[in-house]
């Protein structure tokens, strides 16, 4: 008898469009949870990257600051970084040597007339 039953019951295809709403509302509320998932993972993967970006420069300035801490350690870093500090020399120049001109003996006159009759008359 349930084959002699008609299908267009009014009960039965208000049930069945009611489903079908449910259905579509569940796979709107299903696919905005993916979307933000999405969209979470895509920011997370940005700032990781940047995070990462900003690691390697944290490790290359710590590199740097060592290899500083070494040359400061050394007489030739402290030498160094005083030079630059007050302008002594510029970077890469190495010792600074001032030398002072050869004093030159003035010269005398030797033809005085004094001179001239000393030698002119010796038994004077």
């Amino acid at each position: 008898m349930a084959v002699l039953r008609p299908r267009n019951n009014p009960v039965r295809l208000f049930g069945r469009r009611l489903m079908l709403l449910a259905l579509l509302g569940l796979i709107a509320v299903t696919g905005a949870g993916v979307w933000g998932t999405y969209k979470k993972e895509r920011e997370s993967y940005a700032l990781r990257q940047e995070a990462e970006t900003q690691l390697r420069d944290l490790r290359e300035r710590q590199e740097q600051l060592d290899s500083d801490i070494a040359s400061l350690e050394t007489d030739r870093g402290k030498e160094q970084v005083l030079r630059e500090q007050y302008a002594l020399a510029a970077r890469g120049e190495g010792l600074i040597v001032i030398v002072d001109a050869p004093q030159v003996a003035p010269a005398h006159a030797t033809s005085s007339l004094a001179d001239w009759f000393k030698e002119t008359f010796t038994w004077w």
